[in-house]
């Protein structure tokens, strides 16, 4: 029968619209539900807020002592102090909970002379920057790619910190308190996590540091890197090659399934692992690159690796 009026045409609009329109609820009902975290957390540093202003006059008085301290020491005191330099400590990673302690305490400093320096680069600090020649040396020393964090309350401590995610632009402000914004900011940044090896590879979607959203370990069979019994080199680098293909093509389909699903909230993909399988994969997942050294999995928490993936290296500038 010819259909006169269009009606099958009409017909098989109408379900591509409400299939169009299944999928914007989705990703409706997935925004929601990352606004009503972000409310949960915003709630959460108020309270954190009102505690850091009870310890802030405790921490005043904590500084002022230091200053003096520090215009009062005598000259027999300064072997001890040399005796400590070839002790400071090396740079650690700080994991998430260290860093909502050191930033709860950073929320407490205050300085009236509004001298407490913020300061986010994208890159090495420049020679010609008008920071403590200590932390320019330091700075220069590390050389980030993702960039480094300064902060600077004079006569007190000294802050040098390195980013789990690249600093987005270069900002320097001095004032009465640490501006701590964008480094919190990293932290509720919301990355896909890649840990590749050929054979086992995870998978994870993460919202913020607070956990996973979503998670797949993809595994299969991929030889071992040297050849046993009567494998001829060649014939077996053929083999792994192919099957170390096959696991780069699973992992791609199995990550395609998640991008469906969240690519509109995140903002970087974390990678670690197998750099030539890396490659492979890399042009599947469409999001920017922070090329990081993780541990593997291998039975460990999830959460010890959120750690890593949000983790701060802290280095501590004696002055």
């Amino acid at each position: 029968m010819v259909d006169l009026f269009g009606k099958k045409k009409l017909e098989d609009r109408i379900a591509e619209l409400q299939a169009a329109l299944s999928q914007l609820q989705g990703e409706k009902e997935q925004l929601l539900s990352t606004i009503e975290k972000r409310d949960e957390k915003i709630s959460k540093l108020a309270a954190a807020n009102q505690q850091a202003n009870l310890a802030l006059k405790a921490a005043e008085q904590r500084a002022a002592a230091a200053a003096t301290s520090a215009t009062t020491q005598t000259p027999a005191a300064a072997p001890e102090a040399e005796s400590c330099e070839g002790q400071k400590p090396k740079a650690r990673m700080l994991s998430t909970r260290e860093m909502d302690g050191l930033i709860e305490r950073l929320r407490a400093c205050r300085s009236p002379r509004d001298d407490l320096l913020s300061a986010y680069y994208t890159g090495p600090v420049a020679e010609d920057e008008a920071l403590p020649p200590t932390i320019r040396k330091s700075s220069s020393a590390i050389k980030s790619r993702r960039g480094e964090i300064v902060l600077h309350s004079p006569q007190l401590f000294s802050l040098l910190l390195v980013p789990p995610f690249p600093v987005q632009e270069n900002l320097r402000r001095e004032g009465s308190a640490f501006a701590l914004d964008p480094l919190e900011e990293m932290m509720e940044t919301p990355v896909l996590v890649l840990s590749v090896h050929a054979g086992e590879t995870f998978i994870g979607v993460a919202l913020s540091r607070e956990g996973f959203e979503a998670e797949d370990q993809v595994e299969s069979s991929v030889m071992g890197k040297h050849s046993k019994g009567g494998w001829s080199q060649k014939r077996f680098e053929r083999l792994r090659e192919e099957e170390v293909r096959g696991h780069a093509d699973l992992v791609a389909e199995k990550m395609a399934g998640l991008m469906s699903r969240y690519r509109i909230l995140l903002k970087y993909a974390v990678v670690s692992g197998d750099e030539g399988l890396i490659r492979q994969i890399a042009p599947a997942i469409g999001l920017p690159l922070v090329e990081r050294k993780l541990s593997r999995l291998e039975g460990r928490k999830t959460k010890e690796l959120l750690d890593e993936v949000y983790g701060f290296y802290c280095y501590r500038i004696d002055m």
